[in-house]
């Protein structure tokens, strides 16, 4: 009753930004932290704490951890000799896993909604889906979503890792507590909108023009809040 206009985004958090890096470091687990990518992937396939993992970003087809398992670790057959190939000669090639890490992860993709709580008289996020945007290991030039997550049942997950605080050792927040405070950076690169489509699919001449759409979007949400107050 308390939300009296609401809007979609999808933004991009590029892991290149030093402002993201908190989210992409450490590339090895260490014993104090992890990356956000290791956070989400034991928590679907070791822990079990991370059910709600979809391929798309309506989460209408469902994975289970058994197809994650297989979108993150591929194998591919590595012939010894190029000019004789024989499958059923185990002596003739080997097996070499590919295994998605945290650093082939480019970006995250979330998905969020922005309302207007006129009870509390300010504008509101909340983040609805989380997916990492990967670098495919065998070609650079594959890049995609590898699975999206619910982001109400990641938050247990991302709640109890913590993440590295440059400017305070002590005061340290949770992945969690990052996405609820958003301390990141991200780019707009959809708005709902009546046709579904991109900001790319309407703005292709040049990457600057989609950037500056993005800001102008973000500038006329702020600017929707700013004229709700009276004075």
């Amino acid at each position: 009753a308390d939300m009296m206009w609401s809007t979609r985004h999808w933004e991009r958090i590029d892991l290149r930004e030093k402002i993201n890096q908190h989210l992409y470091y450490p590339i090895k687990p260490i014993p104090d932290r992890k990356s956000l990518f290791d956070v989400l992937v034991d928590g679907i396939l070791d822990e079990g704490t991370i059910t709600e993992v979809f391929k798309d970003d309506r989460f209408e087809i469902y994975a289970p951890p058994e197809e994650i398992e297989q979108l993150v670790s591929t194998f591919d057959t590595v012939w010894l000799d190029p000019d004789f190939r024989d499958p059923n000669d185990p002596s003739t090639y080997t097996i070499d896993t590919i295994t998605i890490k945290a650093d082939n992860v480019l970006a995250y993709l979330i998905k969020s909604d922005w309302y207007y709580d006129k009870q509390r008289g300010e504008m509101k996020n909340r983040i609805i889906g989380i997916a990492p945007f990967v670098q495919d290991p065998k070609d650079k030039t594959n890049k995609y979503p590898l699975f999206w997550v619910w982001f109400p049942d990641a938050r247990y997950a991302m709640h109890t890792h913590q993440a590295y605080n440059r400017n305070n050792q002590i005061q340290r927040l949770t992945f969690d507590e990052i996405f609820h405070l958003r301390v990141f950076n991200s780019v707009i690169y959809k708005e709902d909108n009546v046709y579904d489509r991109a900001i790319a699919e309407y703005k292709r001449n040049d990457a600057l023009s989609q950037l500056l759409e993005a800001q102008m979007i973000r500038e006329r949400l702020r600017n929707f809040e700013h004229d709700l107050w009276e004075f």
